[in-house]
């Protein structure tokens, strides 16, 4: 339960779970149909529960997407041999858009007999703090759980959260200089440097002493960290992104015990939501402070994002 999270603020109010509940009804996930590429929608958190509360703050659902599997490569080898076989009855070769529709005819052709592929993660709201937390490490997955969500509201303002401060000034700080880190947080063994042009490529540091003098030399020589392996201690460890994304987090042992087996896979992901979620929430309440605080940005009074439906949804 959130491997990774990507944070986001919500600038519109959110239904409580009775009011959400029926409005995931009418968004339900069911799988593709034989002409359609994408599906998405809601599944249950758990046994039938569609809208999670937790501590009368956390509102979680679980968002779940299917895609049908086709390569490129394999849909142009096939246009070709098509295109061929027409040029040489015709004795003249394909206009542009002959061979575009062509694309398209074999596209829809291929597409019932492709496979299928499904995946699904978590979206907790935080009702007090109006965060979404989304558990993917994909934007592009996020935004699609965002989209629908806004769909199923039927509009909703949200932004990427912000900090005053930019991630990479404190992760480089923390990596060149001890001192200057915080206490209760510690270096993990993984990085990643970049040269402030971006234009000198990307070294990518894993399982190596952060304090080393190789390490040191690359922030010397003028390399800032956009990508940090950090640990609270007691609480998690995490990837921290210059985007602010949290990557790659594992939740600490002392913290698991503190949570009761499960009998059932109800009772299993209760104990786990009543450690995670809350433990992640505090972490990255801590991180955003180190970084000034959240910028929350001020939106212009335009009508909000319309709902659109997201692909095949």
């Amino acid at each position: 339960m959130f491997d990774n999270a990507l944070l986001y603020r919500a600038h519109s109010p959110v239904p409580g779970p009775d009011e959400m509940t029926g409005l995931i009804q009418e968004h339900l996930f069911r799988s593709c149909a034989p002409i359609e590429a994408k599906r998405v929608g809601w599944s249950t958190v758990c046994g039938d529960v569609l809208a999670y509360s937790m501590q009368s703050q956390y509102l979680i659902l679980r968002f779940r997407r299917q895609e049908r599997l086709l390569p490129a490569s394999a849909v142009k080898e096939l246009v070709e041999e098509r295109a061929a076989e027409m040029e040489k009855a015709s004795g003249s070769p394909l206009r542009r858009a002959e061979k575009k529709l062509l694309k398209e005819q074999i596209y829809e052709e291929l597409l019932p007999t492709a496979l299928k592929r499904t995946g699904h993660f978590l979206v907790a709201i935080d009702t007090k703090r109006s965060w979404i937390l989304v558990d993917t490490a994909s934007r592009k997955k996020a935004e699609e759980a965002l989209d629908l969500l806004r769909m199923t509201l039927g509009s909703l303002k949200v932004t990427p959260l912000a900090t005053r401060h930019r991630a990479t000034g404190l992760m480089t700080r923390w990596l060149s200089t001890p001192s200057e880190r915080a206490d209760g947080w510690a270096l993990g063994e993984s990085c990643q440097l970049e040269s402030p042009s971006g234009n000198e490529g990307v070294i990518k540091a894993a399982e190596v002493d952060l304090d080393s003098e190789e390490i040191l030399q690359h922030l010397e020589g003028g390399r800032i960290c956009s990508a940090l392996a950090i640990t609270r201690t007691g609480q998690l460890a995490l990837q921290l992104q210059d985007d602010l994304a949290l990557k790659k987090i594992q939740y600490d042992d002392a913290l698991l015990e503190q949570g009761e087996p499960g009998d059932d896979e109800a009772s299993k992901f209760d104990v786990d939501a009543h450690i995670h979620i809350p433990a992640l929430v505090a972490v990255a309440e801590e991180l955003i402070t180190l970084l000034g605080g959240e910028e929350i940005p001020v939106l212009e009074d335009a009508p909000e994002k319309p709902a659109q439906a997201p692909e095949a949804a």
